[in-house]
């Protein structure tokens, strides 16, 4: 028969070429798979690493135009065509930046300034303040024009109506802002801090307020907050259209140990940079204490003096010292670069980014530089991603994912734990309520249920895998939670009572007598436990009421909310660990059900016949050889669960919060990405940070997957034995 079988495959030739062919198909298959998976994790580490390059600075030109007064600001086009330069002798100079620079324009805009002041580092309106107390408004703009195929720039400065703030006294130091409809101009002329609310024209509000004469002034974009800088305390104003309130008064040198000298604000308003004596530069903003809002100081900057410059849109700062060292900082993070420039060594006398901050223009003497700034993420970084960052209006630091906002001055904050820690819960709560149901259920079926039964039971629920998540997603998010949330004491009644009724059951069960237990065909089971598990529904939500009623003050979301003290929403992990607990239960009962009924039947026997009762015989032989099956059809739940999208799309708030509380919403790394990835912007850091989290996805399902493997392998090994 050897020869004969032998006969039959080696002179067969296209059998072999069959048999060598498959052969061929199923490394070809195997090695296409894993190719794949490489493309996508080098396509994956490809976008995102552009994350973590370190930004660079280099000079791009040098250029003496030969102005004689210093400049108070300098500033840029929007496409950094065009420069611009205010002095203080109240000339507006725009100069070309390509090659060696041109003169533009020069125009004078104010007669005797005294102080001059200017919202933001860009074209926009600017304001010189002068010595009979009057304050003079002008408007910078650049017009784009198209000829013979080329784009050109012009300049255009438009007069606005002035303002009087003060009666014949210079304005040593002035600040002013747009609020809706109204202009807020406020400025210190000799003793007084004034301020003059105009809408429409007219003066609304005229409020003069005691100060020092080497007072400094600046107020909000949004104009509702004021700051005065009076030696060594900060005084901080509320302004409305008819008063203006000390809100509160901070003693700088008190909580810093040094005086301040100058101030100035970051993107967006909301954070106040104070540079002290001592070259520190400290960050502010409100902080709310005991209901109040109250100026806290948040953060420092080990600085050696030198000269301040921060960006139009993101909380990034430059630090200039004399020596050449330039540092860059992102503010919240308080992650820093440091630059060495020896070029523009010396004394500075200001410095300004370009609108979209990838230029810098730094004033030295009678000398122009333009620098090349490439630092397109600042924002994301390692500490910004992983750690707790203190933010703008939070109480403390915290982990945050806020990728947008309404307001233009706003900052993504795109810390990855919350999405991870989402995708965590609703893999736990899922798996809490799928595993004891699966394995139990794949025991019973396959140990203890009659065959004909199993054949009906077993592709019954295999066929559930095939049941589409968004129409689970749909049933939580608008069946499911509304029930919960209405009938919560009754579906907490069903999680408790069902196990408990379980083991009672089977106890009485086990106490009746023999010869009627043998009354119950095979299988007959089930005819005790379903009407069971329908008379517990019933009648817990039956008591639920009353339950409601007499325990929780009859409104048991009250009662959640304000006895137990945390928030409760409608669709939050309960909802989604029971709608994802089904669909993961299909995929851990067919595969733990099939290791269970794989044993060799002479394990069980040999078990049996040498006495052992069928609970040992399960508990000792059967659960034993069957582990590692089992364990791996945890684990392909435990992935099924991390992947998942619809379900926790549709039945969770998609709120990227970090507490345990069954009662709150959730965001995972799939629903995210599938929120999210639509409305990013290619290339920007929000962008690259969706796909760090797809990669922190595919690394989860690659570390599950590996570890699964190898417990597999290594139960497999210690039972091999049986």
């Amino acid at each position: 028969m050897a020869n004969a079988t032998h006969a039959l495959t080696q002179g067969d030739s296209r059998r072999r070429f069959k048999d060598r062919l498959a052969r061929l198909s199923v490394k070809g298959g195997g090695i296409a798979v894993l190719l794949a998976l490489l493309l996508i994790f080098f396509y994956l580490a490809y976008v995102v690493l552009p994350l973590f390059k370190s930004p660079s600075i280099t000079l791009e030109g040098t250029f003496d135009l030969g102005f004689e007064s210093p400049a108070v600001q300098l500033g840029m086009d929007d496409n950094n065509q065009l420069g611009f330069r205010y002095s203080d002798d109240g000339f507006l100079s725009i100069f070309s930046l390509n090659g060696k620079g041109q003169l533009v324009s020069r125009e004078k805009l104010a007669e005797f300034p005294s102080s001059f002041y200017a919202p933001q580092p860009y074209a926009g309106v600017s304001a010189y303040g002068l010595e009979d107390g009057s304050v003079s408004f002008q408007r910078l703009r650049f017009l784009s024009h198209y000829a013979d195929g080329k784009r050109t720039f012009t300049p255009d400065i438009q007069r606005m109506d002035s303002v009087k703030l003060s009666n014949g006294l210079p304005i040593s130091s002035l600040s002013f802002a747009k609020r809706h409809n109204d202009r807020v101009v406020a400025g210190v002329a000799g003793d007084w801090l004034n301020i003059v609310i105009e809408r429409d024209g007219n003066e609304i509000l005229h409020a003069a307020v005691p100060t020092s004469a080497d007072a400094s002034v600046l107020i909000a974009p949004r104009g509702q907050k004021l700051f005065e800088m009076v030696g060594n305390e900060l005084n901080v104003y509320s302004v409305s259209d008819r008063r203006i309130d000390l809100r509160e008064s901070v003693d700088i040198e008190l909580v810093t140990g040094a005086m301040p000298e100058s101030m100035t604000l970051l993107a967006g308003g909301h954070s106040l940079m104070v540079r002290l004596d001592d070259g520190r530069l400290t960050q502010w903003f409100d902080v709310v204490k005991s209901g109040e809002r109250s100026l806290t100081m948040v953060r420092e900057f080990d600085t050696q003096g030198g000269f301040l410059a921060v960006e139009p849109h993101r909380n990034v700062f430059a630090n200039l010292t004399p020596s050449g060292d330039l540092t860059l900082w992102h503010a919240p993070s308080e992650i820093r670069d440091n630059f060495e420039l020896p070029e523009i060594a010396g004394q500075i006398d200001t410095l300004g980014f370009s609108p979209r901050a990838d230029r810098l223009l730094v004033e030295k003497g009678d000398t122009l530089t333009l620098l090349n700034v490439d630092n397109p993420h600042p924002e994301v970084n390692v500490r910004s991603l992983w750690n707790r960052i203190w933010y703008e209006g939070y109480g403390e630091p915290e982990f945050v994912w806020q990728s947008t906002s309404g307001s233009e001055s706003f900052e993504g904050k795109l810390s990855v734990i919350p999405v991870v820690f989402g995708t965590i819960k609703v893999a736990a709560y899922a798996l809490l309520f799928a595993i004891p149901l699966a394995v139990g259920g794949a025991i019973y079926t396959a140990y203890f249920m009659p065959s004909g039964l199993r054949k009906v039971v077993k592709p019954t629920i295999e066929i559930m895998e095939a049941l589409p998540t968004v129409i689970l997603g749909f049933l939580a998010g608008l069946w499911l939670a509304p029930i919960v949330e209405t009938h919560l004491p009754a579906v907490f009644l069903i999680f408790v009572a069902m196990p408990v009724s379980f083991l009672l059951t089977a106890f009485v069960w086990t106490a009746l007598p023999r010869s009627v237990r043998k009354k119950l065909p095979p299988g007959g089971h089930l005819f005790v436990l379903v009407p069971l598990i329908l008379m517990l529904g019933y009648l817990a939500f039956a008591l639920g009421p009353w339950v409601e009623d007499t325990f929780m003050g009859g409104d048991s979301r009250v009662f959640v909310t304000d006895v137990l003290g945390v928030n409760f929403d409608q669709r939050n992990a309960i909802v989604v660990g029971l709608a994802m607990g089904f669909a993961v239960i299909p995929t851990i009962f067919t595969i733990a059900e099939d290791a269970i009924f794989s044993v060799p039947s002479h394990l069980t026997n040999g078990s049996l016949a040498l006495g052992a009762t069928h609970w040992q015989t399960l508990t000792r032989v059967v659960l034993l050889t069957a582990s590692p099956g089992i364990f791996s059809a945890v684990m392909m739940g435990l992935g099924r669960a991390v992947g998942e999208t619809m379900i926790v799309l549709m039945a969770t708030g998609n709120t990227p919060l970090m507490e345990w509380n069954p009662f709150e919403g959730l965001r995972t790394l799939s629903a995210n990405i599938a929120v999210e990835m639509p409305e990013s912007e290619v290339g920007s850091s929000h962008y690259r940070v969706l796909f760090l989290t797809a990669f922190i996805l595919f690394s989860f399902t690659f570390l599950f997957n590996t570890v699964a493997e190898f417990v597999r392998q290594q139960l497999r090994d210690k039972y091999r034995a049986l």
